[in-house]
């Protein structure tokens, strides 16, 4: 399944809103410093400016580009 990919500069991630019944954030790597977040769907202005995450890309995490984008962030 392809997914949405960021990285949180602050080690929030987004909490599922109310009246919400889908899980948004499938997965949560917590390291000390920044977060790696995976998503269904695209974060909400809200979310980015609140967890301070940042886009890594759209696809699988084995794709290329998206480890390169997280490299370079972390």
């Amino acid at each position: 399944m392809r997914t949405y990919w960021y990285i949180s500069l602050n080690n929030k991630y987004p909490l599922p809103m109310k009246g919400q019944y889908k899980r948004v954030v499938m997965s949560v790597q917590m390291k000390a410093k920044y977060s790696v977040v995976e998503m269904t769907r695209e974060a909400t202005p809200v979310e980015i400016d609140h967890c301070k995450l940042v886009y890594c890309g759209y696809g699988l995490w084995k794709d290329d580009h998206i480890q390169k984008n997280i490299k370079k962030y972390v």
